[in-house]
């Protein structure tokens, strides 16, 4: 998928959410946000699959099952999706009239009236997840090792991500969204233990038919 493709998805994800979130609004009560955490949730799970993703493209647990090249696909296009919805998870709040957020208050850490530790959290998570989905553009100007380097950072969006859904989105107060919490962070870490531990066999060539002596 190209570039093109790629940032035209996240243009999309975004418009769609403010018009959404927009004509809602202007039919009262709490819609703003309700369509905020529905984009939070979204943006949660991409990052989760893209994530998953690639931890199971870097440890080659899945060779022979998945190709590669379709692992870093899902990867790449779960990431900016994800980042579409993060975006407009924010963005949706300035179409709020009860607590009436500034772009400042929603994309400045820590500045937000509203449940300031855990806002500024998800913001934070925001940018690490922007920085580390990005960075695949800058790789070749940046180097592997600081590209690697950048890309450890995933694990904190998506921990600080789980912690800020978990703390503030309606959907943690039910059943099924404490299940869903939980078995996205628990499946993250199996495969993070997988990508430390498993070592890919090595492929012997095979002997050739006249080196074996007879007798």
């Amino acid at each position: 998928m190209s570039n093109r493709v790629f940032f035209g998805t996240l243009l999309a994800i975004d418009l769609a959410i403010i018009v959404v979130g927009g004509a809602v609004t202007f039919a009262g009560g709490h819609s703003a946000w309700y369509v905020s955490r529905a984009a939070g949730f979204a943006a949660y799970l991409c990052l989760w699959v893209s994530l998953a993703g690639g931890l199971l493209m870097s440890s080659a647990w899945f060779d022979g099952l998945v190709a590669r090249a379709r692992l870093l696909a899902i990867h790449q296009t779960a990431g900016l999706i994800g980042l579409g919805f993060g975006i407009g998870h924010a963005l949706v709040l300035l179409l709020d009239k009860y607590v009436g957020y500034s772009l400042a208050d929603l994309f400045v850490p820590f500045a937000a009236p509203h449940e300031r530790a855990l806002t500024g959290l998800g913001v934070v998570s925001l940018y690490l997840t922007a920085l580390v989905t990005l960075s695949f553009w800058v790789r070749s100007a940046i180097g592997m090792r600081v590209w690697r380097m950048v890309h450890y950072l995933s694990v904190m969006a998506f921990l600080g991500a789980a912690w800020h859904g978990m703390q503030m989105g309606s959907s943690a107060e039910l059943g099924w969204g404490r299940a869903l919490y939980l078995a996205t962070t628990l499946s993250l870490v199996t495969a993070t233990v997988v990508r430390a531990v498993y070592v890919r066999p090595s492929r012997r060539p095979a002997r050739a038919a006249g080196g074996v002596n007879a007798g």
